[in-house]
């Protein structure tokens, strides 16, 4: 009996580290074809090596992430990146917001903006592209978003939230809070209104 189970235990063992060698060696393939994609589409190889989404970047990944399955690899290669694509998303985002309101606080006309950008991770740098349109959108309500009225801020939210909305509708994934709620909360804080701040002071001190 204790020769069954050892056999069973040496079995199980083999065809673990057959299945590791598997992986990994599956992975490194992946990894090439990924290189070698992207080289071709003129893209740096540095920025196509080992970087947590199997050395896709910039147009690629988003190619990836948006349904089209590159040469090598499956579907479920590609699931597996979608919660960490979603942070790299969501930080394009925002960083396109802060780049206009950044150019307009400084003075400067809005530019068109750098695409793809380096979004940081936890596994260093990723360059990260989005469709044009939608990065100027996104860019643009950062830019318009300084100092603007309440009909401006009302026709900046419609604006990202239908660009972001179009962003992860294609690559999947949901948006679990508007972006226009967290990019301009600070613009939509209320204020008092004339007519509040006369009545504040019309009333009399109270008395001590």
């Amino acid at each position: 009996m204790t020769t069954v189970l050892l056999l069973a235990v040496l079995f199980g063992s083999v065809i673990a580290i057959i299945l590791m060698v598997y992986l990994i060696d599956r992975v490194k393939r992946l990894e090439l074809l990924s290189i070698q994609a992207s080289s071709s589409q003129g893209e740096p190889a540095a920025v196509a090596a080992d970087n947590g989404f199997l050395g896709l970047s910039g147009k690629t990944l988003w190619d990836a992430m948006s349904g089209k399955v590159p040469e090598g690899f499956n579907e479920a290669d590609l699931t597996a990146l979608k919660s960490r694509f979603e942070f790299v998303l969501q930080n394009h985002i925002e960083t396109l917001f802060k780049l206009g309101k950044k150019d307009r606080s400084a003075g400067n006309n809005p530019e068109t903006p750098k695409n793809p950008i380096e979004i940081s991770t936890l596994r260093g740098t990723i360059a990260s592209w989005i469709p044009a349109q939608h990065a100027s959108t996104i860019y643009k309500a950062g830019h318009e978003s300084v100092d603007a009225d309440d009909i401006t801020i009302n026709r900046l939210k419609a604006d990202i939230d239908e660009a972001t909305d179009v962003l992860f509708s294609r690559t999947g994934l949901t948006i679990k809070q508007p972006f226009s709620e967290r990019l301009l909360a600070a613009a939509t804080v209320a204020l008092p209104s004339a007519a509040m701040l006369d009545e504040i002071e019309e009333e009399p001190p109270e008395e001590i």
